[in-house]
């Protein structure tokens, strides 16, 4: 292998050189048209308002797991993570629970002012409208160019074609429009961003989705307990009513001067009291059972605080053209170099191989 001279390599780049001055007015072109693709692509690119929520959710554990893991905590061993956690937001669990057709349908069948009543539409509507479909679908012919949600009731059943028409909406906005992150792989602070043209919408959406996430996870969870609390509340009810009706009964059956030789006269104060003892026992032990009840559902019931909820006016996300002019600018010269490689074949070069050879 001979060493390459200084030279050659001088000589090389000369050629190089004089073939990028020969082509410079077609490259000079290209970047042009790159810069013009930026420009109107910054002209005809759409607003992107992004409405955001950030919650920190801690799932409560039970107290014996909890102090087993602080325990464990001390000595350096994070009993957590090698156990797993069975809880229903525990990974990315919340993360699915937040983009699920369900949540989303509820939050796009919610009105856009709570205030206006049956006036007013749906966000599924404000949708219809901003996203062009209900212009492109009034072509049509059929129920699905007069399709709306506005009349709609809650948990009212939804026709074949309002069914269809939510379950399109649902795969754009996954698609296109909500994302659900955390923060950090580790952590317990989500955020959900929906963006799209419409700020109002965007807003709407973030922050109630979140919110019927969060009705769910609690309905949910406290369900077990919350049904037995009831049940021990009537059954407060029902005794602390019985225990008042024995009160009123037994003082009826009071005798101030009871004849002694009638001593029976005395057994039916003396049974409506007793009855009373055992109700107000039975009242005492369901009491305390229905304050653990209360206990084990505050113990249950996770917290879903929100940190952060975006204000108006949202702030649109596009590129600035100036970028996007300079984007294209660099895509420009990125196929000129392309090109270059491409094309560029050294004469000289391959005139010695072929001598040599």
């Amino acid at each position: 292998m001979q060493p390459v001279k200084m030279s050659e390599i001088l000589d090389a780049l000369g050629r190089l050189l004089g073939y990028l001055r020969v082509h410079f007015f077609k490259g000079l072109l290209i970047v042009v048209i790159g810069a013009l693709l930026g420009l109107l692509y910054a002209w005809v690119e759409k607003p992107a308002y992004k409405g955001k929520v950030s919650f920190i959710l801690d799932e409560k554990s039970s107290g014996m797991a909890g102090g087993l893991a602080g325990l464990a905590s001390q000595f350096g061993f994070d009993v957590g993570a090698l156990g797993g956690s069975s809880g229903m937001l525990a990974g990315d669990n919340i993360l699915d629970i937040l983009t699920s057709e369900s949540i989303v349908q509820t939050v796009l069948l919610s009105k856009t002012d709570t205030t206006a009543g049956k006036s007013s539409p749906t966000l599924a509507d404000r949708y219809l409208v901003f996203s062009g479909l209900q212009e492109k679908w009034r072509k049509k012919e059929g129920p699905i160019a007069s399709v709306s949600f506005a009349s709609l009731a809650p948990g009212a059943a939804h026709s074949l074609v309002q069914d269809s028409v939510l379950y399109v909406l649902y795969e754009r906005l996954v698609k296109k429009h909500i994302k659900a992150e955390r923060l950090n792989k580790k952590g317990s602070i989500i955020t959900v961003t929906a963006e799209s043209v419409d700020p109002v919408f965007s807003k709407l959406f973030a922050e109630r989705l979140v919110d019927e996430t969060r009705k769910l996870y609690i309905n949910v969870k406290t369900s077990v307990a919350a049904a037995n609390m009831d049940r021990l509340e009537r059954r407060a009810d029902s005794l602390q009513r019985i225990i008042n009706a024995k009160s009123y009964q037994s003082a009826s059956l009071q005798l101030l001067d009871a004849n002694a030789a009638y001593k029976t006269e005395a057994v039916p104060a003396e049974v409506s009291q007793r009855e009373r003892m055992v109700a107000y026992t039975i009242y005492a032990e369901v009491m305390k059972n229905l304050e653990a009840s209360r206990m084990t559902i505050a113990n249950q019931t996770p917290v879903m605080q929100v940190l952060d909820v975006s204000k108006y006016p949202l702030k649109d996300s596009r590129k600035p053209w100036w970028m996007l002019i300079l984007f294209g600018v660099l895509g420009g010269v990125l196929v000129c170099v392309g090109l270059v490689f491409v094309f560029y074949r050294d004469s000289k070069k391959e005139f010695v191989i072929s001598t040599g050879a």
